[in-house]
């Protein structure tokens, strides 16, 4: 199937269309690019939020309750999960797809995408990704990440609002400010409150807010079970506030900053990827050869290889 196929696809079979063209951006397929400068007129048109936090969270189930709630609300909702990657088959594990039992019951389209060895929680082409879900109509997307710890905080540069999610009896209480997690949440969810521990742990993040000083926006923080539904509509007013608080002055800057931000990535990974190919394998084995046998170092192989 060609670039021009699938544009038509799109418009007379939009959920096999779109599925098609997320495999072409996971597999960076040339094919893929072709099909979004045709549509781009038509994306960028969604609000993303993402949902971050410690394995084990419930992020899965947490997303799975909100994507529910927001279709039952109008809107057209979509769902990227970001998983790990088999070490098999090099695809995602699927992990997170399995417990949105409920957002699949619902027609809610749920798509599972590995990082590809990609770190931060995300994988390189998440924001295609996003582009070619809001060509199904999705008005709002829910990028749930990874979930790998203190590195785990690149879905600040996607999301228009950013969700942490947080369970007592992980050890996280010491790490809250070493993993960032005040620094990028809009809104700090306390999951699986009926534990032990879950009112500390909701205190001891509204007070290292408070060390935090002032802010345009000061997130909440909420204590939610989201496996009982408890906390649900709580947590989707919540977001709401934050959207109308962006809506009403930063989020353009925001946008427009994050884009930049975007393509410089973007840039990155083809300079990369263009450099490696015309190096090759040979130059790169050659140079690993000579720095294990320490006839050159690593620093003035590099060199060599860079230039």
């Amino acid at each position: 199937m060609d670039a021009a196929t699938l544009v038509t696809m799109l418009e007379s079979q939009p959920q096999r269309g779109v599925a098609r063209l997320l495999s072409w951006i996971e597999d960076e397929n040339p094919r893929a690019v072709e099909v979004l400068q045709a549509t781009w007129s038509r994306t960028g048109n969604s609000y993303v939020i993402g949902v971050t936090g410690p394995p084990g969270g419930g992020k899965s189930t947490l997303v799975d309750c909100l994507a529910v709630h927001a279709a039952a609300q109008g809107h057209a909702v979509g769902v990227l999960a970001v998983d790990p990657t088999s070490p098999f088959s090099g695809g995602a594990v699927l992990g997170d797809r399995l417990r949105m039992s409920d957002a699949q019951k619902r027609g809610i389209f749920i798509r599972s995408v590995a990082t590809r060895g990609h770190l931060g929680g995300l994988t390189v082409t998440t924001r295609y990704l996003v582009n070619a879900l809001e060509l199904l109509g999705c008005d709002l997307v829910f990028v749930e990440t990874v979930g790998a710890g203190q590195g785990d905080v690149e879905v600040v540069q996607l999301a228009d609002t950013t969700v942490v999610v947080e369970v007592p009896g992980l050890g996280d209480e010491v790490q809250v400010q070493k993993a960032g997690i005040l620094e990028i949440g809009d809104l700090l969810l306390v999951n699986k409150s009926d534990r032990p521990g879950a009112d500390r742990l909701a205190q001891e993040l509204r007070s290292a807010l408070d060390l935090g000083g002032q802010r345009n926006w000061q997130p909440p923080v909420l204590q939610v079970t989201a496996i009982e539904q408890t906390g649900i509509a709580e947590t989707w007013d919540a977001i709401g506030a934050h959207r109308a608080h962006m809506e009403a002055g930063p989020l353009t800057a925001d946008r427009l900053a994050r884009q930049m931000y975007e393509l410089e990535r973007q840039l990155q990974h083809k300079l990369f990827r263009d450099h490696i190919i015309a190096v090759g394998d040979a130059a790169l084995r050659s140079s690993a050869q000579k720095v294990l046998a320490r006839k050159a170092d690593p620093f003035t192989a590099i060199d060599r290889l860079a230039n």
